[in-house]
């Protein structure tokens, strides 16, 4: 039962563990983003400037951005999951959309890498149980 527990534990572990971001098509205005993906990481061309506003800091660089969609000439989204703060930017100054996906190659490594050390330790775990019986 325990070596089913932990094969399940490293199993799923691996496969929470597996994602990375993945370059997405850049939308069209009046499009959709492709997979329609929960969260975005959005590369934008522009800084703000002197003004230190949250709004301001989303203008430049790389920010995470969720619920995602496209509404007109802008991509809309929500800083957080918790305070639905809304920002909006212009697709003309997306550079760059990353999606969150599952990396295919990671995660078989993940769980066959779990599979052997379950394996592993699950006959280690009998080898020393059938030695302590012989004693």
């Amino acid at each position: 039962m325990r070596a089913r527990n932990l094969t399940l534990a490293v199993i799923l572990a691996g496969l929470t563990a597996c994602q990375g971001w993945k370059q997405v098509a850049r939308p069209a205005p009046g499009g959709n983003l492709e997979g329609n993906p929960e969260v975005v990481r959005v590369t934008r061309t522009q800084g703000c400037g002197p003004t230190p506003s949250r709004e301001c800091m989303s203008n430049r660089g790389t920010v995470t951005l969720y619920g995602p969609r496209i509404q007109g000439d802008s991509l809309i989204a929500y800083f957080d999951r918790d305070s639905r703060e809304r920002v909006a930017i212009a697709l003309t100054d997306v550079v760059n959309v990353e999606s969150k996906s599952v990396d295919k190659l990671k995660t078989t490594g993940a769980v066959l890498g779990g599979a052997v050390a379950t394996t592993a330790v699950v006959t280690v775990v009998l080898f020393l149980a059938l030695l302590a019986s012989l004693n």
